[in-house]
């Protein structure tokens, strides 16, 4: 929530800037004519109620001209009584008031379609991110693509009795390595997790990468197609073997990492997708612990 208002005010900081570099410019192309003192300073202040409206919002600059025309009144009134000497004309009086309200209405619209607009992109860009199933790092699925895959595969071994499992890994202690070596070699880390994994599963393994942690998660699935238990209990232990020492991107030094595994396999007395998901992650944590 904080970033996206961080981005809303500069985007709206872009539109307070290129306002006031148009009226700059259009000064500037009739010659910055001098105005005497009282002008320059409602002129000024028309410019603060514009600014308020464009950052603020509508009712904050409405409220900023109403105290601004009770005022400005009011002095008018009070200098009559106290004899000052008031330069402005009736009509004067009229369009500086208009121009007090008009700039709070305008600016406040300003805002307020800027912020639609603002909303409207990140909508999209949600949406957007919905779409995208794969991960940047890896190039594998993300987790949501692994639930709809995992939902079909399901339906398919209901309907023709094959057989398939689910396993998920994870590379334990994966913050710590982000801190100690830095983010570069920690995606060099999970890349080269994921070159391992495609190398020694079957083209038909869909694999994918769960979405958890700051970082970017350490966890990783494999769906394992046409397998029983014995030919996914070779898997992991042919796949924890080569995963249990990596080797930094600059090649000066090597890790040893901690791999958990866990296992679900498909059976009648499982009643959807989701459930297998949950055995796999309490075999996941049994075998952490």
């Amino acid at each position: 929530m904080r970033e996206r208002f961080s981005k809303n005010s500069k985007f709206i900081s872009y539109q307070v800037l290129f306002l006031l570099f148009i009226i700059l410019l259009a000064l500037f192309a009739v010659g910055m004519p001098a105005l005497p003192l009282v002008p320059a300073l409602l002129l000024v202040w028309t410019l603060v109620i514009s600014l308020t409206g464009i950052i603020l919002g509508l009712l904050a600059s409405l409220g900023l001209s109403l105290i601004s025309l009770f005022a400005f009144g009011s002095m008018m009134i009070w200098g009559m009584f106290a004899g000052w000497t008031i330069s402005f004309s009736f009509s004067d009086i009229v369009i500086w008031m208009g121009l007090f309200l008009g700039a709070a209405v305008l600016t406040g619209l300003i805002h307020r379609l800027v912020k639609q607009t603002v909303a409207e992109h990140q909508e999209m860009v949600g949406k957007f991110d919905e779409l995208v199933t794969i991960d940047e790092v890896t190039g594998f699925s993300n987790e949501k693509r692994l639930l709809f895959d995992l939902e079909e595969e399901c339906s398919r071994s209901r309907r023709t009795g094959i057989p398939f499992s689910l396993m998920l890994i994870e590379v334990l202690y994966l913050d710590s390595f982000y801190r100690l070596y830095g983010p570069k070699e920690g995606d060099y880390l999970l890349s080269s997790l994921s070159t391992i994994l495609r190398n020694n599963t079957r083209l038909t393994d869909r694999k994918f990468r769960l979405d958890r942690g700051e970082q970017g998660s350490g966890t990783f699935a494999v769906i394992l197609s046409n397998s029983h238990e014995e030919g996914a209990e070779v898997v992991v232990k042919k796949i924890e073997r080569l995963l249990s020492v990596h080797n930094l991107e600059n090649d000066k030094k090597q890790v040893t990492l901690t791999i958990g595994f866990g296992i679900s396999h498909y059976a009648e007395d499982v009643s959807d997708h989701l459930e297998m998901v949950q055995r796999a992650k309490q075999e996941l944590e049994q075998y952490i612990q």
